[in-house]
């Protein structure tokens, strides 16, 4: 019965934890406008390029496999 119950709160506590993002994959806010040579393939940063609605902020983001870069507006 012992056993049983550790791992139900071992199971519980790990599908609770599940739903958070690690730290390391927070997006940074950079200073100078990214480039394509800049970020690592996936990788997204935020950058305040003045031609996004007020309250927003631009998202860059690199392609997984080709040397591009998508641009959008996202809320801050």
């Amino acid at each position: 019965m012992t056993r049983s119950a550790f791992i139900l709160i071992s199971a519980s506590l790990l599908a609770a934890t599940a739903g958070f993002a690690p730290a390391s994959a927070a997006i940074q806010t950079v200073t100078s406008k990214p480039t394509v040579e800049s970020l690592a393939p996936g990788q997204s940063v935020l950058f305040d390029d003045k031609k996004c609605p007020a309250g927003m902020i631009a998202k860059f983001t690199k392609a997984q496999k080709r040397p591009t870069m998508k641009r959008n507006c996202v809320h801050q």
